[in-house]
């Protein structure tokens, strides 16, 4: 690996990278960003001068023969992510890919398969990970004054319906609908409470069903610890509302809400004790606002890990393991919707 900035291609020009990934890669001082490659050529050369990179691209395969490249940050249709993600490996490529890592855990398998066993790189970009809320959180949670963590409860509103054309699946299909919720949605959760609590080892889903589609869904975890979780979710929603909260038996509990905000209480907390009824919280709030036109926090930090993995050979998740692991999940949220009984998730042998 060079000791220099890493030279990254960009795979996919539409909303997200341009409006997320790319700007903050433009703030990140380990990357430099030297190619763009979409199927569209305009959005391809728009992104290239906008964010400026060098070259751009229709075809990655022509990119990957004609550019020196680190690594390459993949954010087209998830359809096509194991097959440009695989390779990319075979180039000797570090990859950061979007999620999910595929449409269908087969293909999460084969992609972390591809990954397993060699020295390159690959984060998924399960973005809530990364934002500093959730890292305050996970620090918080790992105080002695916290204790074990013996509870999980999340809640999840979002405008809707919002299904993106290009990922294959039926905007008339109850089914497709549901799955594109959790593949796109609530993949984060799960990443974001295995990364708090655990494995997560079975599921138990209950839809609510109403004469309009509304994709609202109630889902209780068990974790491999003992501890059990919930989960509420709900795809029609004039706003976002992202909450997640983690009681420890300290006692204590954290809760994090909408990216920026965070909430942690314990019974020796020197604070809200003149005489009202306010409670001993402590509470951070990061505002809306953020960082330099990165719309949302966690991009910039999501990024920044995955390229310090690659120059410090250090540890980079969520990564393919993790990405497999969520599409069980879901699949096995979905079957246990269907049947009304909880769904154990399988182990490998």
């Amino acid at each position: 690996m060079r000791n220099e900035r890493l030279q990254v291609a960009m795979i996919g020009c539409g909303g997200l990278p341009t409006s997320c990934l790319m700007p903050a890669m433009m703030l990140i001082d380990e990357i430099e960003l030297v190619a763009t490659c979409d199927l569209r050529q305009e959005a391809a050369s728009s992104a290239a001068e906008k964010f400026s990179a060098k070259q751009h691209y229709t075809d990655y395969r022509k990119m990957f023969d004609e550019e020196v490249l680190d690594g390459v940050v993949i954010a087209a249709p998830p359809s096509v992510h194991t097959e440009v993600g695989i390779e990319a490996l075979n180039r000797g490529l570090h990859v950061f890919t979007e999620k999910p890592p595929s449409m269908t855990a087969d293909g999460a398998k084969r992609f972390r398969d591809a990954a397993r066993g060699i020295s390159l790189k690959v984060l998924m970009g399960t973005v809530q990970r990364h934002c500093p809320v959730n890292r305050m959180a996970k620090e918080i949670m790992s105080r002695s004054e916290f204790g074990f963590p013996i509870m999980y409860q999340a809640r999840y509103l979002c405008p809707g319906p919002g299904m993106r054309m290009d990922w294959g699946l039926d905007r008339n299909s109850d089914d497709d609908m549901f799955r594109f919720f959790l593949l796109d949605h609530i993949i984060h959760h799960l990443d974001v409470a295995r990364f708090f609590m655990g494995e997560i080892v079975a599921v138990s889903t209950m839809r609510s069903h109403t004469e309009n589609p509304h994709y609202a869904a109630a889902i209780n975890y068990r974790f491999s610890s003992g501890v059990s979780g919930s989960q509420t979710i709900c795809f029609r929603s004039p706003i976002f509302e992202n909450r997640c909260l983690v009681a420890g038996d300290g006692p204590a509990w954290v809760e994090t809400q909408n990216w920026t905000k965070l909430s942690y209480s314990t019974p020796d907390i020197p604070v809200g004790q003149g005489g009202y009824s306010d409670g001993r919280i402590i509470q951070w709030d990061g505002g809306i606002s953020y960082q330099d036109g990165v719309i949302r926090p966690g991009y910039r930090e999501e990024l920044t890990t995955w390229a310090r993995s690659v120059l410090d050979d250090s540890e980079c998740r969520a990564d393919l393991e993790d990405g497999y692991r969520e599409m069980l999940i879901i699949d096995a949220i979905i079957q246990s919707a269907k049947a009304g009984e909880e769904v154990s998730i399988p182990e490998e042998s």
